[in-house]
């Protein structure tokens, strides 16, 4: 079993200056809502709290966005949600993603609690080119993980995990990397060793990261640093939701901070304008000056994660 940081340290945490510098003229990373809807109610999770309207992602809309991503910069991660899950999409989904390699992206993501990855959509995202898969499971133990992972079913995401990996194997193939999260909390600190030891064992790479409080949507005690840096999700992300808004921060899961709207604008003016006053202030440490919601937040501590594995 191996371990590396996934970054290096910078005041508390592990972070290299490189993920705290503004991106540029284009973000690094572009989290797309495919759907905002959800088979679990997590309890670490503020999409139990959304209010804003439930929706699926139009083709035109994904086309759009898809299209300027691969002339501007064909290397920015694409992850497939934004807040929701998207497996519910099954066909669709897998047409997205094909479409998305087609275009010359190097970097399409997903990430899912894996409760609906089952033999036809396992071969579906290995067919389609996906290049990373990431399994949410927080738990070593079926109790542990019935408290975090509301209406889920822990033996049937490990079967699925398990069904993924050696279907990859069979086809010989080094795509999608497929990781297994753990989200560290109170309740699971225990188990995280065997569940490293476990997964690791099996092929998968494990990826530990802090809770985070969704804005102080929930309750996160490990967030306690004072010693401020700019925000990674400010510096690097972009959030654009099912119907086209492009958020501020990666977040803000009910979309209320909203830059610009994709249907009428590039993702690069949208880049350049608002969202850019917002990461010029933390860029000058005016954290003071910041709007509330980002003004008061502590999410900008757990842009971290370890990787064991691989």
């Amino acid at each position: 079993m191996t371990f590396r940081e996934s970054e290096n340290t910078l005041s508390e945490l592990n972070l290299s200056e490189e993920r705290i510098r503004d991106s540029g003229a284009f973000p690094k990373v572009i989290l797309l809502d495919t759907t905002n809807h959800c088979n679990l109610r997590c309890s670490m999770c503020g999409h139990r709290l959304m209010t804003r309207k439930k929706g699926t992602m139009s083709m035109t809309l994904f086309r759009k966005i898809i299209d300027e991503i691969a002339e501007v910069d064909p290397s920015v991660r694409v992850w497939m949600v934004f807040f929701g899950e998207a497996l519910i999409l099954r066909y669709k989904l897998l047409w997205m993603i094909l479409y998305a390699k087609r275009k010359g992206l190097t970097d399409v993501v997903l990430n899912t609690n894996g409760n609906l990855l089952d033999e036809e959509m396992v071969s579906g995202l290995i067919e389609s080119g996906l290049d990373a898969i990431y399994i949410g499971i927080d738990a070593f133990k079926p109790e542990t993980y019935k408290k975090y992972r509301v209406g889920g079913d822990y033996n049937r995401v490990v079967k699925n995990v398990k069904q993924m990996l050696e279907t990859k194997r069979k086809m010989c193939v080094p795509n999608p990397r497929i990781y297994v999260q753990f989200v560290e909390m109170e309740e699971n600190a225990n188990e995280k060793d065997d569940f490293v030891k476990y997964w690791s064992d099996l092929g998968a790479i494990v990826k530990i990261r802090p809770k985070v409080s969704w804005a102080g949507a929930v309750e996160a005690k490990n967030l306690t640093s004072k010693n401020r840096h700019p925000c990674y999700w400010a510096m690097q992300c972009l959030p654009i939701t099912w119907d086209g808004k492009a958020v501020l921060c990666a977040v803000d899961f009910d979309a209320q901070f909203v830059a610009g709207d994709v249907n009428n604008k590039s993702i690069q003016s949208i880049w350049l304008g608002k969202h850019r006053e917002l990461r010029k202030l933390h860029l000058n440490c005016e954290y003071d000056l910041l709007p509330n919601f980002c003004r008061d937040c502590k999410d900008w501590q757990a842009a971290q994660a370890s990787f064991y594995g691989e």
